[in-house]
């Protein structure tokens, strides 16, 4: 998203978000999967990404991981829409900056945020969330999408090896295989009989 257009899916969940069932169609348009920190996790999606119905991309995420979602668009650098969603907060859509003519006041709005916060098991006061909304534009959306993460108690971006990816499809199996080797194509030590 910080070359233009896109989306940012973020949800908690042991296994990466692509991989979910629920976001296997947006796959292509992944562009990176960073993860924030107990189970948190940022997938950004390029503007190519097709999202017909996004309360039903939130509703169907927030099933599938047992947790509160959101979704966050860009069209432009300086302004954004969010999207969440939570079981016990229900549906809340902010243009952001606020300008107040949107279809919830301010303060509705905010609680609603709070309550998606909170449902997150990260309790958030109204007062910085109502100053958030209402503060004007940023210079770049990237930053503004971070401040609200981190407001909403999403902790930062958990730091990687440089060069490495945080991979999409990797195998999950980290058990040697202790059976005898018979002369397949495995050479690996473990392979060998003890």
């Amino acid at each position: 998203m910080a070359d233009g257009p896109g989306y940012l899916v973020v949800g908690r969940n042991e296994r990466p978000l692509a991989d979910l069932y629920v976001l296997r169609a947006l796959l292509p348009a992944v562009t990176v999967s960073r993860p924030r920190g107990n189970g948190w996790q940022v997938c950004e999606l390029g503007g190519e990404a097709a999202i017909a119905d996004s309360v039903s991309l939130l509703v169907d995420l927030a099933a599938a991981t047992r947790a509160p979602a959101l979704l966050a668009s860009a069209a432009d650098g300086d302004r954004a829409t969010v999207e969440g969603f939570s079981g016990s907060g229900g549906y809340w859509k902010a243009a952001l900056p606020v300008t107040g003519t949107g279809p919830l006041p301010v303060a509705e709005l905010a609680a609603r945020v709070v309550a998606w916060a909170a449902s997150a098991q990260h309790p958030v006061a109204p007062a910085p969330v109502v100053e958030f909304l209402r503060a004007p534009g940023r210079d770049r959306v990237d930053g503004m999408l971070e401040e609200l993460l981190a407001l909403l108690g999403l902790a930062a971006p958990v730091a990687h090896v440089a060069g490495q990816r945080v991979s999409r499809n990797r195998s999950r199996t980290r058990v040697p295989n202790l059976s005898p080797s018979i002369g397949t194509r495995s050479s690996t030590p473990w392979n060998m009989p003890r």
